[in-house]
């Protein structure tokens, strides 16, 4: 079983307002991002909130779906570790987590069922890769849930993913743009206006 982890609780400081409810698509940020994780053949979908918890969870507009779980970290001030924690906490059943931002919406279901083909192989890691920069989503393996644990502090996965590079599976890709600022959300409607975040399927990998 892989699930994935959608890490949707920072502060939007430099943003100044709650990015994962902008308007995008007759849906919001949030719910595009998400939808396209449940476009995949993940099993489950886990959302992480934290600032604003309660009002994202009630205007995000997330797509209804048996295989969507909504958390919140109550810790989301010590930064994206502890999202990544906290969503691990819903995953431990999971053979594998794949890791993704709440705020890039360009993700595609497409995108994922390639990066979970590619762990079929029995990858350690796989991970999207733009000129040798990591991109999103990574899938991390249940052997490398300890280290995330881990993790502190804002620095997400990627000193899991630096330490395991060798070992890792790359997938060449284009990477996707977060949406950190006014300027960011504007390129993002001009870009992809109109986007309608599809239904879902129901259905996933498999129990394994």
């Amino acid at each position: 079983m892989i699930a994935g982890i959608v890490l949707a609780a920072g502060g939007s400081t430099r943003m100044g307002r709650p990015k994962m409810l902008l308007p995008l698509g007759g849906g919001t940020v949030l719910s595009a991002s998400v939808a396209s994780l449940l476009q995949s053949r993940l099993d489950r979908v886990v959302v992480v909130l934290g600032a604003d918890a309660e009002t994202v969870r009630r205007e995000a507009a997330l797509p209804e779906d048996p295989r969507l779980r909504v958390v919140v970290n109550a810790s989301w001030g010590d930064g994206m570790a502890s999202s990544l924690r906290r969503g691990l906490e819903e995953c431990s059943d999971a053979d594998g987590v794949l890791v993704a931002l709440g705020d890039q919406p360009g993700m595609t279901g497409e995108r994922v069922n390639t990066v979970l083909d590619a762990s079929r192989q029995g990858a350690l890691l796989v991970v999207p890769v733009s000129r040798s920069v990591p991109a999103h989503p990574v899938l991390f393996s249940r052997e490398l849930f300890p280290e995330l644990r881990s993790l502190t502090g804002d620095v997400g996965a990627r000193e899991v993913v630096r330490r395991h590079e060798s070992d890792a599976v790359k997938i060449a890709m284009e990477p996707l743009p977060d949406i950190d600022t006014e300027e960011d959300y504007k390129r993002l409607v001009e870009r992809e206006s109109p986007l309608t975040p599809p239904s879902p399927p129901v259905g996933g990998i498999g129990d394994s």
